[in-house]
């Protein structure tokens, strides 16, 4: 009787749960639904402890389907502002920033075209990215659980995704972070008229681009209209959003962002014209939270960065709060010195301004036959420098803006002790130099070939002789005036070329150096001239051209520097603004744990990859 009983158990224990998992199982899971809003929970969304994620295909204008996740808070209850994301780099792996969705956020985050579960081929990079994200903002607009409301958020390829949905985008995009972007793809890819392969190339072969899209960047080495579709520098006034934009000193598109914040600023249209702000740190790409900048690692760098500028920038434009945007200046910058020769410390922190360029004095240095670099030249009737460029034997990359590279502040003793690169230095200063704006170098060359480089690079020479990189940048001798056009050479002739750096704000300490460095290569970070003539990657032989800099009366090489006085400069306090909303990881882990890995990581880890 008793084994009877307990069979009886056993079995009616089994039906139990066997009838519990057929309803686990068959029964349609059962979300919170809103009572605000015409709209429900789909039953193909997901719920976890604070947010409910749907997923959509939302269709372009070819019927080509977008993966797109929507994070709704599991409360939602109203329509809500949007914080819309579109990445190349998997949607999947920006799920922190659903955490938005506990401060009343919709949170939207989209596989580019071609990428991950999106639909669509790959063809030049973002050449489709412009009418898909103007395509996508309609659909969110649409969407009951949205308010009208709409800002955009990332950094690098999602910065440039903002950049060129913003020209004509619905009256519902409120405002922009974009993050170390360019608003114009071709001027980066191509500086001087010259193809930053290191760029390029190792981004488009880790995303695995198909032949036919090197092919296409081949074809369309000159600016022609195809470009016009990745750059909206002459659309700024079809632009009506607020704005702010972050860059990095040694970031790979440092001028690019500084001439977005212009344009948004200055020639945008009604909501983004005196709507934008700047910031400017220390920073190589994706070094944000306190990353080395090459070999060093600069003090006063406020880990929080991130999200006090998405908090400003959201807080002010989707939910009329303008205290902390209130709180950020125009202009926000790192002025950067050396380490470790810095004994009274100057420099090295954060200031403001209203305004980009800060109010400087021109002033320039001559480069002389003596090497040396001087404010009075001492110029003769005819002088000159020459070198062999010998494409085979180009000078190495040693830091700067790099992207698969290492990049940041490295020393370039090494690459001056070759005969193809041309040193100029001042006298040991005296008292600090302190450069806050874009230096312009002007010099006059000529050259044995039709074609070929110049690259001008900007040290700072420590008391131990070692030579820092500040900056430096590269001109095409055919696109010397034009990007549409190519200009020969004539073998022989003097010529002179203009070519402006990056902008920079560095403090050159007493007991120090400043010099310009002229060469002409700088590989891997730029593709190597074969000095032919032909079209990029067209040639078949390469030649030794014999590179002239000419430093007389007549032709006055020279260095124009944007000199300020350094006591005239605004401290700004960074760490006193305090974040109302720091996202936390999904595990609910301190966001200094899990920040890097959760949000930047997998981008830079993606980016970097060759």
């Amino acid at each position: 009787m008793k084994t009877k009983t307990i069979a009886i158990m056993i079995s009616s224990a089994i039906v139990i749960a066997s009838v519990c998992t057929v309803l686990i199982v068959f029964i349609p899971k059962q979300f919170p639904q809103p009572t605000g809003i015409d709209w429900q929970f789909p039953q193909n969304s997901t719920m976890y402890s604070d947010y409910i994620k749907v997923p959509y295909s939302v269709k372009m204008v070819d019927n080509v389907g977008l993966a797109t996740d929507v994070y709704l808070p599991s409360n939602l209850d109203n329509a809500l502002p949007v914080i819309f994301i579109r990445t190349p780099y998997a949607k999947d792996a920006l799920t922190l920033m659903a955490s938005y969705t506990q401060t009343g956020y919709a949170v939207v985050i989209q596989d580019f075209r071609g990428f991950y579960d999106s639909e669509g081929e790959k063809s030049l990079p973002f050449i489709t990215e412009q009418v898909d994200g103007q395509i996508s903002l309609i659909w969110i607009t649409e969407q009951p659980w949205c308010n009208g409301k709409i800002g955009t958020w990332g950094p690098s390829a999602l910065g440039i995704a903002q950049y060129l949905m913003a020209p004509k985008a619905p009256d519902s995009l409120k405002c922009q972070l974009p993050i170390v972007a360019t608003p114009n793809v071709y001027n980066a890819g191509f500086r001087g008229g010259e193809l930053r392969s290191e760029l390029f190339i190792p981004w488009m072969e880790a995303n695995q681009f198909p032949q036919e899209s090197f092919d296409m960047l081949q074809e369309n080495e000159k600016y022609n209209p195809i470009w016009d579709a990745l750059n909206i520098e002459a659309n700024y006034s079809d632009i009506h959003v607020a704005s702010l934009h972050i860059g990095g000193w040694y970031d790979i598109f440092t001028q690019n962002t500084i001439d977005a914040y212009y344009g948004y600023q200055h020639s945008g249209g009604v909501g983004a014209q005196g709507n934008a702000k700047l910031i400017m740190g220390p920073w190589v790409h994706g070094g944000m939270f306190g990353a080395a900048t090459g070999e060093f690692t600069f003090p006063n760098q406020d880990l929080s960065m991130m999200f006090k500028a998405n908090d400003a920038l959201f807080e002010k434009w989707l939910k009329n709060n303008s205290t902390l945007w209130d709180s950020f200046p125009n202009i926000t910058y790192y002025l950067t010195s050396s380490l470790p020769y810095n004994p009274s410390q100057l420099g090295n922190n954060w200031y403001q301004a209203e305004e980009w360029p800060i109010l400087s004095t021109p002033y320039d240095l001559y480069l002389q036959s003596n090497f040396s670099l001087l404010e009075n030249p001492s110029l003769t009737v005819e002088d000159s420098l020459s070198y062999l460029y010998d494409p085979n034997n180009p000078v190495d990359t040693i830091g700067g803006g790099n992207l698969a590279l290492p990049a940041g502040i490295y020393d370039q003793a090494s690459l001056e002790l070759r005969d193809d690169v041309l040193s100029f230095s001042t006298a040991i200063l005296t008292e600090p130099l302190t450069i806050v704006g874009q230096m312009q170098a002007t010099i006059y060359v000529s050259s044995n070939c039709t074609d070929t480089d110049f690259t001008v690079k900007i040290t700072d020479v420590f008391p131990d002789n070692s030579s820092m990189i500040v900056t430096d940048t590269i001109v095409r001798a055919r696109n010397r005036n034009s990007i549409t056009n190519w200009e020969f050479l004539t073998p022989g002739e003097i010529y002179e070329i203009s070519i402006p750096l990056d902008s920079t704000a560095y403090l050159f300490n007493e007991g120090h150096r400043f010099r310009v460095d002229i060469s002409s290569s700088n590989y891997e970070r730029f593709e190597t001239n074969p000095n032919t003539g032909d079209a990029l990657w067209s040639n078949t032989t390469t030649y030794t051209a014999n590179n002239s800099i000419f430093l007389d009366a007549t032709h006055m090489s020279r260095i124009t520097l944007p000199i300020v006085n350094y006591l005239s400069l605004t401290p700004f306090d960074i760490e006193e603004l305090t974040p109302s909303f720091i996202p936390k990881a999904l595990n609910e882990e301190p966001m200094e744990n899990t920040i890097f890995s959760g949000v930047w990581a997998p981008l830079v880890q993606v980016i970097r990859r060759r």
